[in-house]
């Protein structure tokens, strides 16, 4: 395997660069595009099963919300006979022998039938309404030519339901009941038992059957998917009705019939002889009853598969047109060209520590050489410079230190504490006092590296006059080990960062937020983490975040992130370049910044020598 592997790479290093570049370009083409094409058809074919889903799930919840609000309707109709002291009589009256053929008067038949009727009236959905007396006579609004007015209905699966719910309304399936003399079509029924109000004995049951179109005229502004298939079930997946298109096949339609969903609202996909289906489930904890959508997966992608062809199409086009070019144009450009010019890009971003293989013997591999040899000495150049331009830097900023009389600072800023006493303005007070904390943390210590409580002391200051300008909004929890406090810093490391959290973290959330400084021993290193509860960053937001702590920025942009880069700088510098910032954090979440220093106590030569 190797010896093939090196007799390839023996083979291509000694192949001119026309035909390295048709190879590369071939491939460097062909590859990429293929995959955005798959990519880019799976990206798409889930946006539209996603999309389809949620406009699904709201119409079949918006069906079920509908079609519980039809079934109240029919639930508060089967409570009216109680409300009604002439039915409950009569029914009382024939409730005393259980299926003895007495037939009732004709007022009390009239008396009925007007009731119902006027209980069905313009309830077009309503087929019928029976009043079944304890005696089997049934009362009716339905014409007595298709009715059996004596029936036996105990033997009935739905008389035995109603029995079982005591009272209660239930909601039952597709059936055809036996009182009726037609061969008619399947309907559904609401049905309770109706009790005498003042003894709770059983005197009747009402049952009202319900058309099918009940259903139809809620699904008459839906749209189906072509293929698809509408269930309305029970919570024993008993069948109530059924919308399926005119082009799904009999057998798959009998087996979506077949299968069984929870009770309770959700999305999932189903396979059923080799083809998927979207299924929507919405349970309604009303009725008890399921609205399920089969959404054939195939029919939503018919457009995605026209768009898929004719991408496919487009890139065949593309590849014979860019390899004839290629295979024309190839001895202007190279793979080795590329990838030192790649690097070169590098280079010119900051990123001198780059370097590139050396593949072959001829020009681009000399030229390889040159650039490998040229960024190293250019790293080690501007390494060189950056540490005199620190120095140079520093030493400015004791000359400018020197010129600024404290005590004239720390006077000037007592005078205003003193007439913000005698204002009674105590806040100004406190800030100005803890103004002149953080100057003389400033402007008094030209050390480099500070004990770790001088630095927390700063931030303190630092911090208790940001709470004054965000009051209660803005919170601080310090979170020190005792065993730490007396190890060396960098000066104004902490600062920058707690500054960071509150501007581009908790300063902007209307219920403000907060900011955790914590120091722990690991090991022989310190950990320092400056933590916020603030708007956060996403995994691409910290990735760039990162790559601007070594990269120059661009001329002419705004100087984000300077403070950041900097401290990242002191730190390479000083402590070398395994110790630098580390972010975590995610959106929502806030953002957390944590600094690694080997710990170094107080012992006055060891600090200075380190120090200097």
């Amino acid at each position: 395997m190797n010896r093939k592997k090196s007799t390839a790479v023996a083979f291509y290093s000694h192949l001119g660069l026309r035909s390295k570049m048709l190879i590369i370009f071939i491939m460097i083409l062909v590859i990429p595009l293929s995959l955005q094409g798959i990519l880019t058809y799976y990206e798409f074919s889930s946006t539209v099963e996603r999309r389809s889903a949620d406009y699904s799930t709201q119409i079949v919840g918006q069906i079920n919300r509908n079609l519980d609000r039809a079934l109240l309707e029919m639930q508060r109709l089967s409570l009216m006979p109680l409300y009604d002291t002439q039915v409950l009589t009569i029914l009382d009256k024939y409730s005393q022998s259980q299926f003895v053929q007495t037939r009732p008067t004709l007022a009390e038949m009239e008396k009925m039938f007007l009731y119902i009727s006027g209980s069905a009236y313009n309830r077009s959905e309503v087929k019928g309404i029976q009043i079944i007396a304890n005696n089997g006579f049934i009362f009716t609004n339905v014409d007595s030519s298709i009715m059996n007015f004596y029936v036996d209905v105990r033997q009935e699966d739905w008389f035995r339901r109603v029995q079982v719910a005591d009272g209660a309304w239930v909601v039952i399936p597709q059936h055809k009941p036996n009182y009726y003399n037609e061969s008619s079509q399947q309907i559904f029924s609401i049905a309770r038992m109706i009790r005498q109000p003042d003894k709770n004995d059983v005197i009747g049951m009402i049952k009202i059957d319900l058309k099918l179109d009940v259903f139809r005229q809620i699904l008459s502004n839906v749209k189906f998917e072509e293929k698809g298939s509408m269930l309305v079930v029970n919570g024993q997946n008993e069948l109530l009705f059924e919308e399926s298109s005119s082009n799904l096949e009999p057998r798959l339609a009998e087996a979506l019939r077949g299968t069984q969903q929870p009770n309770e609202n959700a999305v999932r996909d189903l396979v059923l002889d080799g083809r998927r289906f979207l299924t929507i489930v919405d349970y309604s904890d009303y009725s008890g009853l399921k609205v399920i959508d089969f959404i054939p997966v195939d029919s939503l992608l018919s457009e995605t598969k026209k768009l898929r062809n004719f991408t496919i199409l487009i890139a065949v086009i593309f590849v014979v047109a860019a390899g004839i070019l290629s295979f024309i144009f190839s001895y202007h450009l190279s793979s080795p060209l590329i990838r030192l010019k790649q690097k070169m890009q590098l280079v010119e971003r900051g990123q001198f520590n780059q370097s590139v293989p050396v593949m072959s013997q001829d020009e681009i591999g000399q030229l390889s050489r040159g650039f490998n040899r040229m960024a190293e000495e250019i790293n080690h150049l501007i390494k060189e410079v950056y540490w005199i331009g620190l120095r140079e830097k520093e030493a400015e900023l004791a000359a400018l230190q020197s010129q600024i009389n404290p005590h004239f600072i720390y006077n000037t800023l007592e005078s205003i504490n003193m007439k913000a006493l005698e204002r009674e303005n105590y806040e100004v007070s406190d800030m100005v006092s803890t103004l002149g904390q953080l100057m003389r943390y400033t402007v008094d210590h030209n050390d480099r590296l500070v004990l770790l409580e001088e630095e927390l002391a700063s931030v303190g200051s630092y911090a208790k006059i940001q709470q004054l300008r965000y009051g209660d909004r803005l919170r601080f929890i310090f979170d020190i080990e005792p065993d730490v406090s007396c190890a060396y810093v960098p000066k104004l490391l902490l600062q920058p960062l707690v500054e960071n959290s509150i501007f581009h973290g908790v300063g902007d959330k209307p219920q403000g937020g907060t900011i955790w400084i914590a120091a722990v021993r690991f090991g022989d290193d310190l950990l320092l983490t400056v933590r916020d509860d603030g708007i956060g960053m996403t995994e691409s937001q910290i990735e760039r975040l990162r790559l601007s702590l070594t990269s120059p920025l661009p001329d002419g942009e705004r100087k984000q992130g300077v403070a950041l880069r900097n401290i990242n700088q002191r730190l390479v510098l000083m402590f070398g370049s395994s110790y630098e910032l580390q972010f975590d954090g995610s959106p929502g979440q806030g953002i957390a910044v944590t600094i690694t220093i080997p710990i170094t106590e107080r012992k006055s030569g060891d600090v200075q020598n380190f120090a200097g």
